[in-house]
C-alpha cells in the first residue's frame, strides 16, 4: 500500500512539475510576444511622433515669425498713425498762425483805411478798439481752444501709441505663453506616451521576475520534500537514460579526490584504516575459530564426565561434583589406572575451561550480554570494548556486545 501511495505520489508530483513547466513557458512566451508588441508599436508610432514633433515645431516657427510680423506692422501702423496726428497737429497750428496773420492783416490794413481816412471819432475808434477787444478776445479763446485741442490730441495720439504698444507686447507675449503652454501639453503627451512604451516592456520583465521569484519561494522553500522528490526523480531519470553518465561523475569523481593533496592524503590514510581494521578482523576471526576449535572438544568431554558422574553418584549435588570428581579419583586411583588418568586430564580440561579464550593466562570473570556467555576476564573485555563498535562481539557466537557482568565463581 507504501508503495502504490509512493507511485501516485510520484506520478501527481510529475504532474505538477509538468503543469509548472507549462505554465512556466506560457508565462515566458506571452512576456516575449507582449515584449515585440510593444516594441512594434513604439517603432510604428516612431515616424508619427517625430513627424508630429516636425510638424509642432515648423507651426510654432510659422507661428513665431506671424507675431513677430504681426507685432513690427503694429508698430508701424502705430507709428504712423502719431506721425499723421502730429502732422494734423503741426498743419492746425500753422492754420492758426496763418489765421492770426490773416487778422493781423486786416487790423492793419483797416487801421490803415482809418489813418488814411483821418476821420476818426472816438465813438468809431472805442467802437473799433471794443472790435478789436473782441477780436484779441476770440483769438485769444481760438488759441486756447487750438491749445486745448493740441493737449487733447496729443494726450489721445498718447495713449492711442500707449495702447497700440502695449497690444503689440503683449499679443506677442500672451501667444508666446499660449505657445509654450501647447508646446509644454505636447511634450507632456510625448513623455506620457514614450514613458508608458518604455515601462511596457520594463514591466513586464519586473513581472516576470516576479514570477520567477514566487516559483522560486514556492518550489525551493515552501516545498522541500516535492522539490527533493523532483530531483531525485530527475536524477534517476538521468541515471536511467544516460548509463555513462554515472561512471563519467565517479571518474571525475576520483580525478578530482586524486587531484587535491589532502584528499589524497585522507583517501590513503582510510585504505591504511582499512587494511589494519581488515587484517585485526582476520585475526581475530583466526583467534575465535581456533578457540572454537578447542573449546568444542572440551565441552564435549565436560558434557561426557558429568554424564559419566551422573550414572556413578546419582544422589550427588552439582555443587559437591568436583569433590566427588576429586575423592573418587583419589579413591580410584588406588584400583583403577586408567580411569584415574582420564579423570585427572578431565580435571585438567576443566581447570583449562576457566581460563580465558583470549589471553588463557586469567579466570574467566566477566559474562557477555544478551549471549550470557562467559568467556572473558576483565581486562580482555576492556580491550575488547575499546575497539569499534563493530568489533565488539563474542569471540564465541559473533554477537554484538550490549552490555557486560562480573561474576565471581
Amino acid at each position: 500500500m507504501g508503495l502504490v501511495n509512493l507511485v501516485f505520489c510520484t506520478i501527481g508530483k510529475c504532474f505538477n512539475f509538468i503543469s509548472l513547466l507549462l505554465d512556466l513557458n506560457f508565462l515566458i512566451v506571452h512576456s516575449v510576444i507582449r515584449l515585440l508588441a510593444a516594441c512594434i508599436t513604439f517603432v510604428n508610432n516612431l515616424p508619427m511622433l517625430l513627424t508630429n514633433s516636425i510638424v509642432k515645431c515648423w507651426n510654432f516657427t510659422v507661428f513665431c515669425m506671424v507675431t513677430m510680423m504681426d507685432s513690427v506692422t503694429l508698430l508701424a501702423q502705430g507709428t504712423v498713425n502719431m506721425l499723421g496726428r502730429w502732422l494734423h497737429l503741426l498743419g492746425g497750428v500753422l492754420e492758426s498762425f496763418k489765421m492770426v496773420c490773416y487778422l493781423s492783416s486786416h487790423v492793419l490794413l483797416r487801421v490803415r483805411d482809418l489813418f488814411h481816412r483821418g476821420l476818426l471819432c472816438g465813438h468809431c475808434l472805442l467802437q473799433q478798439v471794443w472790435e478789436g477787444c473782441g477780436i484779441a478776445v476770440s483769438l485769444v479763446f481760438y488759441l486756447v481752444n487750438t491749445v486745448v485741442n493740441l493737449l487733447l490730441i496729443g494726450t489721445q495720439n498718447v495713449y492711442s501709441v500707449v495702447v497700440s504698444m502695449w497690444e503689440a507686447v503683449s499679443c506677442p507675449l500672451q501667444k508666446a505663453v499660449e505657445l509654450t503652454l501647447t508646446l509644454f501639453t505636447f511634450l507632456y503627451s510625448s513623455l506620457v506616451g514614450t514613458s508608458v512604451v518604455l515601462w511596457t516592456p520594463i514591466r513586464l520583465a519586473l513581472e516576470f521576475l516576479g514570477s520567477l521569484g514566487h516559483i522560486f519561494v514556492s518550489v525551493f522553500l515552501l516545498n522541500i520534500y516535492g522539490l527533493i522528490l523532483t530531483a531525485t526523480i530527475v536524477v534517476t531519470a538521468t541515471v536511467y537514460m544516460n548509463p555513462e553518465l554515472t561512471s563519467l561523475g565517479a571518474r571525475r569523481a576520483f580525478g578530482f579526490v586524486n587531484s587535491v593533496p589532502t584528499l589524497h592524503l585522507i583517501q590513503r590514510a582510510l585504505h591504511r584504516l582499512y587494511v589494519l581494521e581488515r587484517g585485526v578482523w582476520q585475526r581475530l576471526q583466526r583467534q575465535a575459530s581456533r578457540l572454537h576449535q578447542t573449546i568444542t572438544p572440551v565441552y564435549r568431554n565436560i558434557r561426557l564426565m558429568d554424564d559419566l558422574w551422573d550414572l556413578a553418584y546419582p544422589s550427588s549435588s552439582s555443587t559437591d561434583r568436583p569433590l566427588q570428581k576429586l575423592s573418587s579419583g583419589e579413591g580410584c586411583s588406588s584400583s583403577n589406572g586408567p580411569p584415574a588418568d582420564s579423570l585427572l586430564t578431565l580435571l585438567k580440561e576443566h581447570e583449562e575451561r576457566k581460563k580465558c579464550v583470549i589471553c588463557q593466562d586469567s579466570t574467566k570473570t566477566v559474562v557477555l550480554l544478551p549471549c550470557r556467555h562467559l568467556c572473558l576476564c576483565r581486562d580482555c573485555t576492556h580491550i575488547l570494548l575499546r575497539q569499534p563498535i563493530y568489533q565488539q562481539n563474542c569471540p564465541l557466537c559473533r554477537h554484538m556486545i550490549l552490555n557486560t557482568m562480573d561474576v565471581y565463581l
